[in-house]
C-alpha cells in the first residue's frame, strides 16, 4: 500500500465521515449548551449499487480517530486540530505519516462558527440578516466565490453547523424541515427532511437525523441514494492513548506534494 494511497483514501474517509422517540409537542430543541460527549461507533458509507464500506470513528473533543480498510488493509487515521497533527498509521508495517497544519484552537470547533471557509477564502461572505426554519433562529448569508459572482443565500444554523437552506443563483433550492423526534440507535435524535429543487425537473428528496446531545449526525440519506449512518454508538471517557502513535512505530516521510 503505498504511502501516497494511504493518505488520499484517509482524506477521503475523512470527508465521508465528516463529514439525529417521540418528544412532548414534537417540536425541535437547542442542542445541550455543554461540551459534546465523547464516543465511539461504526461508520457506514454506502452508494447506490455499490457494496457498504465501513470503520470505526472514535471522537474525544476535538480528537477524532478513524480506522477503516484500504484493498483489505488496516489503515487508522488520527486527527489532533489542536495541535495541528494529523497521523495516518499502518497497523500490519507498524509504520506511520505525520502531516503538520495549522492549530485549530477548540473555540473555533466548540464555539460560534460562521459558513465562510478559511480556505479558499469567498470574494463574498456576508451575514445580511435573521430568519426562522422550523422555529429556528437562523442567519441569512450571501456567499460568492468571485466579486462578480452572484451571491448563494443561505440559511445558516450556526448550532448545528448546517445551511438549513440553500438558494442558489440557477434557481436550485435545497431546504431542510423538521419532522419530529425519532429514537434512532438508541438515541434521541432529530429528523430533519431535505428537499432539492430545480426549474423545470422533479424534486429531489432525503432525510437527516442529528443527535443533540453527540451534536453529530447519526444518518443522513442523501438525495440521489448516498447514504452515512453511525450505528453502535457508545458513549463514556475515551484513553487518551487512542490518539496517540504506539511507542515503537516507525516515522516515514511525507510523500512529496501532500
Amino acid at each position: 500500500m503505498s504511502k501516497h494511497s494511504i493518505i488520499c483514501t484517509a482524506f477521503t474517509v475523512f470527508a465521508l465521515l465528516a463529514s439525529a422517540t417521540a418528544l412532548f409537542a414534537q417540536s425541535v430543541q437547542a442542542p445541550t449548551a455543554s461540551a459534546p460527549k465523547s464516543y465511539s461507533a461504526t461508520a457506514i458509507h454506502a452508494l447506490p449499487n455499490q457494496p457498504e464500506t465501513t470503520g470505526k470513528i472514535v471522537k474525544s473533543g476535538q480528537n477524532l480517530r478513524l480506522e477503516f480498510q484500504q484493498n483489505g488493509k488496516p489503515v487508522i487515521q488520527i486527527l489532533r486540530p489542536a495541535d495541528g497533527l494529523m497521523f495516518v498509521l499502518d497497523p500490519i508495517a507498524k509504520t506511520y505519516i505525520e502531516i503538520r497544519g495549522p492549530a485549530v484552537p477548540a473555540t473555533a470547533t466548540e464555539g460560534y462558527t460562521s459558513p465562510c471557509p478559511d480556505q479558499p477564502p469567498l470574494a463574498r461572505c456576508e451575514r445580511t440578516g435573521k430568519d426562522t426554519v422550523s422555529g429556528i433562529s437562523v442567519e441569512r448569508w450571501e456567499l460568492a466565490a468571485r466579486p462578480d459572482d452572484p451571491s448563494l443565500v443561505i440559511l445558516w444554523d450556526s448550532t448545528r453547523r448546517r445551511a438549513l437552506r440553500q438558494e442558489f443563483p440557477d434557481g436550485r433550492v435545497m431546504a431542510m424541515a423538521f419532522k419530529a423526534m425519532e429514537d434512532v440507535d438508541g438515541r434521541k435524535t432529530e429528523h430533519w427532511t431535505i428537499q432539492v429543487t430545480a426549474p423545470d425537473q422533479p424534486a429531489n428528496t432525503g432525510s437527516w437525523w442529528f443527535d443533540p446531545e453527540l451534536r453529530v449526525v447519526v444518518r443522513e440519506d442523501m438525495p440521489g441514494g448516498e447514504i452515512r449512518r453511525l450505528e453502535n454508538i457508545e458513549t463514556g471517557p475515551v484513553d487518551p492513548a487512542a490518539f496517540m502513535v504506539p511507542q515503537g512505530w516507525t516515522r516515514q516521510d511525507t510523500p512529496t506534494g501532500n
